[in-house]
C-alpha cells in the first residue's frame, strides 16, 4: 500500500499529492496484457475495471480512523472528487485533527518554517495531510471501512498512549436496563432437621443518555421466615469528561483512601483516573480460604452481603468481587453441609497514594450516614480529600472528614525512593462524647510498597498504624453514638490502639514455586488480647503436577463491635493436583486436599474433576471425604453447565448423618429497543452486538454467540479506553456476508454500547452458460443484476459464472465489451432448500439468450 510521500518518490507517478486509495498489495496501478488471457477465437475481454486503483466515488463514508495503527474514532468522512476526476480525495478540519491526537501547535511551527502548506482557514481541507503536516502518510481502505495517518511521533500529543481515545469519541452508548444476577437455592438435612435457604443477589440498572441509574439487592428465603429483601444501594450517576471525574447522587460509600469507610445518602463527587491516559492512571481483594465440602460461602462487607456462592471441597479463591469503594474489610463466612460454620476477616485497605507530576485527584462527598451494622443512621457526614503529585518524589494529601460530633482533619505525603513507595501521614480528631465531654487523639500511619520484578516480589504492601488512646476514626465515632443509645458506657467503647496489614507475594526462581503472606492485627486500648489473622503459603508445579501448602492463624477477641469473641485457632492445609493424560488445561485432574485444625481435627478429600464436553462448557466434578475425629466418610459432587445466555451450577454432598444439594444460576440481560438479549454475568461497562442474520456466529474471547435476533452481549468492556470487538464468521450460514468483522469502541464507564456489524443475505450459486452462438461466454466477464443494477459475480474458467444474488429469481445481463453483441441475458430460478440452515452452493445450467433491442441499455464503459 503506498501514500502520498511513496507516490512522490516514484518518478513514474502522475499524482504526487494524492493519498493512496487501497486497491491491490504493490500499491500500484495494474494493466492486464488481454493476448495472455485464454479467449477463444479472438473475443474480446474487458479488463479496464480492475486496472483503476480503488477508486472512491464521493460522497460520505463512515470509517474508523486511525493514527499510526491506533484507532482513535469512528467518524463520518466526506470524499470530493479532486482535479484529477479519477480521484477523490477524503475531507477534514483542525478539530478532527486534534481529536486524532494531532499536535497541532508543532504543525503549525512547521508551517511558519516553510515546510509545508497551510490548510484552507478554519474550514475543511480535502486533500493530502501530508501537504500541511510534514512526513504524514495516508492509506485509505474503503473495504476495511477505514483511514490510515502515519504521523511523526514529533507530532503527535505526548499523552495519547496505546489505548487513550480522545473524549470527544468517547460512546455514551444506547439507551437500556440492564440486570445482573446470581441465585443459589441451599438445602441441608442433618439429624432429621431439614433447612432450605434461597439466595438472589441482583444489580439493576438504567441508561438514559448520559445517566447511570443502579440499584442493587439481596433477596434471601427460607420456608421458616420467608422471603425478606435487603436493599444494598440506590444511586444516579453521570460522568464529566471535562473534569475527568464523576458525580453521583443517591446512596452509596465514602471514599477510602485516607478515612474509614461509611455508607451515606446524598451526593458524591470524585476524579475518575480511568478517564486519563493509561500512562498516568494508578485493587479488591482476592477471598481465599477452604472447604470440607460442597460450602455455601458469604462475604460481607460493612454489613453488607455482597456476594454468595457454592464451593467445592478444597481451598477456593473469589476473584471476581464487585465490593464497593475499593475499601472496607471483608468478613468472610463458609457454611459447611453439615452445618458447620467458619468465619475469617480479609483485610481490604490502600495505602500509598503516589501520584505523577502535576495530576490531582480528589473525593467530595455530603449526606446522611446509613449503616445497617455500624449504627449512626441519621447522622450527617462531609468529607473531602485532595491528592497533588508534587514532582517524581513527592505527592502531598490532605483531607477532612466532618459530623455533628466529629470532627478529624489528615495531612501526610507519599515518598518514590529508591527502596520503595513510603506513605507517612498524621490524623488529629476530636469527638463529643453522647454523655458529654469530649475526647481527642491523634493518630499515625505508616505504609510501605514495592514491586520487585527482579527478586519476583510482584506485589506486597506493608501499613502500620498507631493511635493515642482519645483518637477515634469515622466510623468509630459514628458507631459510638449507637453504642451508648444501648446503655452501654462510653469508656468502654474500645477504641484501636495498633494495625498491621501485610501482602507479600514472592516469586520463589524460575522453579521454585510462589509463597505469600496475608494478614492483619489489631489491638485496642480498653480491651485485652488482639484480633489477628495472618496466612502463609506456598504453591509450586513438579512434572505437571500442582501442590500447595497454607497455614492460617486466627483469633478473634472482644473488640468495638466485634461479633466473634475469644475465638482462637490455626489452620493448616495441603493440595495437590495431577492431570491425566497430555492435555493439562483440558483434561480429567485427580485432586487430593487435606486439612486440620483444632476444633475439627483432620480432614481428607480426594476426587476427580474434568469435562463432559469439547468446548469445555460442561464441567463435573465427583470426590469422597473422611473427617479423623467424628470418623465419618462422605460423598460429594457437582456439575456445571455454561451457556452463552447464563452459567447453571448444582451440587451434592451426602455423610452419614446430613445431606445436602444446591442448585445455582448466574448471567445477565439487557433489555434494549430490539429486545431481550441475554449473556453472561455483566461487568459494569458492556457492549451490544447487532448482526442481522450472522446467528451462531462467536464474538470476541467471550464465548457469546449472535442469537437468532443478530443480538449478542459483549459482558465486559474496558471504560474510557479502545476496545476492539471481532465477530468470527466461521459458523454463520454460507449465504450471510459480513461487511464489516470488528469494530472499535470507547465506552463511557456503564455504558451499554452498540456495536454495529452490517451483513448481506446473499445466496452463492453456481451457473454453467453458453452464449447464443453455442460458443463459452468469455473469461472475465461481468454479470449484473437486470432488476438492480448491482454487480453479482464474473464469468470463471470453462464458462462457469460465480455469483452471489439476494433474489431468489432474476435475469442476469452478462456483458463482456460495449457492443451490442457483447451481452447475453441468463433468466435463473434458484431451488427451494429444505431447510434455512442448508449450506453449499447451488448449480444451474442456464443459456445465455440474446438480449432484445429495446433491452440492450447502455454498455459497461458507459454506466456511472
Amino acid at each position: 500500500m503506498g501514500s502520498s510521500t511513496g507516490l512522490a518518490a516514484n518518478e513514474e507517478s502522475s499524482a504526487p499529492d494524492q493519498p493512496e486509495i487501497q486497491g491491490n498489495q504493490s500499491g500500484q496501478p495494474m494493466v492486464f496484457d488481454s493476448q495472455m488471457l485464454f479467449q477463444g477465437k479472438g473475443m474480446p475481454i474487458d479488463t479496464s475495471r480492475f486496472e483503476q486503483l480503488g477508486y472512491v466515488a464521493p460522497g460520505k463514508y463512515l470509517l474508523d480512523l486511525l493514527v499510526s495503527g491506533q484507532w482513535r474514532a469512528m467518524e463520518e468522512i466526506e470524499f470530493r472528487a479532486g482535479a484529477d476526476a479519477q480521484n477523490s480525495q477524503p475531507c477534514f478540519d483542525r478539530s478532527l485533527l486534534q481529536q486524532l491526537g494531532i499536535d497541532l501547535s508543532k504543525a503549525d511551527a512547521a508551517l511558519k518554517a516553510g515546510v509545508s502548506h497551510p490548510l484552507q482557514g478554519e474550514g475543511q481541507f480535502c486533500g493530502d495531510l501530508g501537504s500541511y503536516i510534514q512526513g504524514v502518510t495516508t492509506r485509505i481502505d474503503i473495504a476495511e471501512q477505514k483511514i490510515e495517518w502515519s504521523v511523526p511521533q514529533f507530532f503527535l500529543q505526548q499523552e495519547m498512549s496505546k489505548n487513550f481515545v480522545d473524549p470527544a469519541s468517547w460512546n455514551q452508548g444506547i439507551p437500556a436496563a440492564v440486570l445482573n444476577y446470581n441465585t443459589n437455592l441451599f438445602s441441608s438435612q442433618s439429624n432429621g432437621v431439614t433447612q432450605t435457604n434461597g439466595y438472589a443477589g441482583l444489580n439493576m440498572g438504567l441508561n438514559i443518555g448520559a445517566l447511570r441509574l443502579r440499584h442493587s439487592g439481596t433477596v434471601t428465603w427460607s420456608p421458616t421466615t420467608g422471603s425478606d429483601y435487603q436493599r444494598g444501594y440506590i444511586y444516579a450517576q453521570t460522568d464529566l469528561p471535562d473534569w475527568r471525574s464523576q458525580l453521583l447522587v443517591g446512596e452509596s460509600v465514602t471514599d477510602t483512601d485516607l478515612f474509614d469507610s461509611v455508607s451515606f445518602r446524598g451526593v458524591q463527587l470524585f476524579s475518575d483516573s480511568r478517564m486519563l491516559p493509561d500512562t498516568q492512571r494508578s485493587y479488591a481483594p482476592q477471598v481465599r480460604g477452604t472447604a470440607n465440602t460442597n460450602a455455601k460461602v458469604s462475604v460481607y462487607q460493612r454489613g453488607y452481603l455482597i456476594h454468595e456462592t457454592t464451593v467445592a471441597p478444597g481451598p477456593f479463591e473469589i476473584s471476581d468481587l464487585q465490593a464497593a469503594s475499593f475499601g472496607g474489610d471483608l468478613d468472610v463466612t463458609v457454611t459447611e453441609a453439615n452445618g458447620q460454620v467458619s468465619r475469617f476477616t480479609v483485610p481490604f485497605a490502600t495505602t500509598v497514594q503516589l501520584l505523577r507530576p502535576g495530576t490531582s485527584r480528589y473525593s467530595l462527598t455530603a449526606g446522611q450516614v446509613t449503616s445497617p451494622e455500624r449504627g449512626g443512621n441519621g447522622q450527617y457526614v462531609a468529607q473531602g480529600t485532595l491528592h497533588h503529585g508534587l514532582d517524581n518524589q513527592i505527592t502531598a494529601y490532605a483531607g477532612t472528614a466532618l459530623t455533628g460530633s466529629y470532627m478529624s482533619a489528615l495531612i501526610g505525603s507519599a515518598l518514590n525512593t529508591s527502596l520503595g513507595g513510603f506513605g507517612l501521614d498524621l490524623t488529629q480528631a476530636r469527638t463529643e462524647i453522647p454523655q458529654g465531654g469530649n475526647i481527642q487523639g491523634s493518630s499515625v500511619r505508616l505504609s510501605y510498597s514495592k514491586n520487585l520484578p527482579n527478586s519476583g516480589t510482584h506485589f506486597s504492601l506493608l501499613a502500620y498504624r498507631y493511635s493515642t488512646s482519645g483518637y477515634l476514626g469515622l466510623s468509630d465515632a459514628i458507631a459510638l453514638q449507637d453504642y451508648v443509645d444501648r446503655g452501654n458506657r462510653a469508656e468502654s467503647f474500645a477504641r484501636l490502639r495498633d494495625r498491621l496489614d501485610i501482602n507479600v507475594n514472592q516469586q520463589l526462581g524460575d522453579d521454585g514455586g510462589q509463597v505469600y503472606v496475608t494478614g492483619s492485627s489489631l489491638k485496642y486500648w480498653n480491651r485485652e488480647g488482639q484480633r489477628l489473622n495472618f496466612a502463609l503459603g506456598y504453591s509450586n508445579q513438579w512434572r505437571g503436577n500442582s501442590y500447595s501448602l497454607m497455614a492460617q492463624r486466627m483469633r478473634a477477641s472482644s473488640g468495638g463491635t466485634a461479633r466473634n469473641q475469644g475465638s482462637d485457632d490455626t489452620f493448616f492445609s495441603l493440595s495437590l493436583t495431577i492431570p491425566l493424560g497430555n492435555e493439562r488445561r483440558r483434561g480429567t485432574m485427580i485432586n487430593a486436599y487435606a486439612s486440620h485444625d483444632r476444633s475439627s481435627g483432620a480432614h481428607y478429600t480426594t476426587g476427580i474433576s474434568g469435562l463432559l464436553d469439547q468446548q469445555g462448557d460442561l464441567t463435573y466434578a465427583v470426590s469422597a471425604s473422611r473427617d479423623q475425629r467424628q470418623r465419618e466418610t462422605s460423598t460429594n459432587a457437582s456439575l456445571n453447565y455454561f451457556l452463552p445466555e447464563v452459567s447453571l451450577s448444582s451440587s451434592f454432598s451426602q455423610g452419614s448423618d446430613y445431606r445436602q444439594e444446591s442448585l445455582g444460576a448466574s448471567g445477565g440481560m439487557i433489555v434494549h429497543s430490539g429486545g431481550v438479549t441475554f449473556s453472561q454475568p455483566l461487568s459494569e461497562t458492556m457492549g451490544l452486538v447487532h448482526a442481522p442474520n450472522a446467528q451462531g456466529a462467536r464474538v470476541g474471547n467471550s464465548g457469546a454467540r449472535v442469537d437468532g435476533r443478530g443480538y449478542a452481549v459483549v459482558p465486559s468492556l474496558s471504560p474510557y479506553q479502545l476496545n476492539t470487538v471481532d465477530i468470527d464468521p466461521g459458523t454463520i450460514a454460507d449465504d450471510v456476508e459480513l461487511q464489516v468483522s470488528s469494530r472499535h469502541v470507547a465506552p463511557v464507564a456503564g455504558s451499554v454500547v452498540m456495536l454495529s456489524y452490517p451483513t448481506r443475505r446473499a445466496r452463492a450459486f453456481l451457473i454453467d452458460s453458453r452464449q447464443p452462438n453455442g460458443q463459452a461466454l468469455p473469461f472475465a466477464a461481468i454479470a449484473i443484476d437486470v432488476q438492480s443494477g448491482a454487480e453479482l459475480g464474473a464469468v470463471g474458467q470453462g464458462s462457469r459464472l460465480v455469483l452471489r444474488a439476494e433474489r431468489e429469481q432474476g435475469t442476469i445481463r452478462v456483458e463482456w465489451g460495449s457492443e451490442p453483441d457483447q451481452r447475453c441475458l441468463i433468466d435463473y430460478q434458484l431451488p427451494a432448500r429444505e431447510s434455512a440452515s442448508s449450506t453449499g452452493y447451488d448449480l444451474l445450467e442456464q443459456p445465455c439468450r440474446a438480449v432484445p433491442a429495446v433491452d440492450a441499455g447502455p454498455g459497461p464503459q458507459e454506466q456511472t
